[in-house]
């Protein structure tokens, strides 16, 4: 016999149900902001991605992805929460647009011009 009741049980599985479409969603808005960017920006977004994977701490967050967990955590958050109006798939859709001009500013922003040259910021190091 399972010890827990069957109420606990069904708001586990409940939870475990959530989450599961949480991480889902996370999964395909941060693939659908990626294909919305133009390809320089997304090299700059793809590199920052990565050095999130060796992230020590809260303040090293890279500026491009910072500004994407923003967005993506409000969108996932909405839209398991039922907050927005209008057509769940076309919420999504506007929280990608809004997160891809964000991302893209903030890399035109960093370019520098030098003449007609546009220089690309170098990758980080710590």
């Amino acid at each position: 016999m399972n010890p827990l009741p069957s109420s606990l049980r069904a708001n586990r599985q409940a939870v475990e149900n959530f989450d599961e479409a949480a991480r889902q969603l996370r999964h395909r808005f941060k693939s659908s902001v990626s294909e919305a960017l133009p390809g320089s920006a997304r090299r700059v977004f793809e590199r920052e991605w990565q050095e999130v994977a060796d992230l020590e701490s809260i303040e090293s967050v890279p500026p491009l992805i910072f500004a994407y967990l923003i967005s993506c955590e409000r969108c996932v958050l909405d839209l398991l929460n039922k907050n927005y109006e209008g057509v769940a798939s076309s919420y999504f859709d506007r929280c990608v647009s809004e997160a891809a001009n964000h991302i893209r500013a903030k890399v035109i922003g960093s370019w520098s011009y030098e003449g007609d040259v546009i220089r690309f910021p170098e990758k980080r190091t710590a």
